[in-house]
């Protein structure tokens, strides 16, 4: 049975809410039975990646961040993540260029996230 578009995003939806109340044993579930069904989607390894970083698992977290952004390079919003999780990491002096190429993009969904970041790397 194939995984149709709207399931996967209702379940990505369900993921992210666990992981925004600190359930991260059913988000990373859910998360990794979505990359199981569809390998090359984001959504799936944006949740594992935030399940990682809110947990300070920050290596792990940027192993996927890191992977997604070499496999879907238009994928911005993984580097904006990124840069979170580097600085969540405390490890701000690497997230200033990410920040910075972020601010390029001219796109109003990172706009806000992306200047609330920058305050916290100067």
């Amino acid at each position: 049975m194939e995984l149709e578009t709207r399931d996967l995003q209702t379940l990505a939806e369900i993921g992210f809410c666990a992981v925004s109340m600190g359930n991260m044993l059913p988000a990373r579930t859910i998360f990794e039975g979505l990359a199981a069904a569809r390998p090359g989607h984001e959504a799936p390894r944006m949740g594992l990646a935030m399940s990682h970083y809110m947990v300070n698992e920050f290596e792990a977290a940027e192993d996927i961040l890191r992977s997604l952004m070499r496999d879907k390079p238009d994928f911005r919003l993984a580097g904006v993540h990124l840069a979170l999780c580097l600085i969540l990491a405390n490890r701000k002096d690497e997230a200033a260029p990410l920040l910075q190429e972020a601010q390029n993009y001219k796109d109003p969904l990172f706009s806000a996230m992306v200047e609330e970041l920058l305050g916290m790397v100067k």
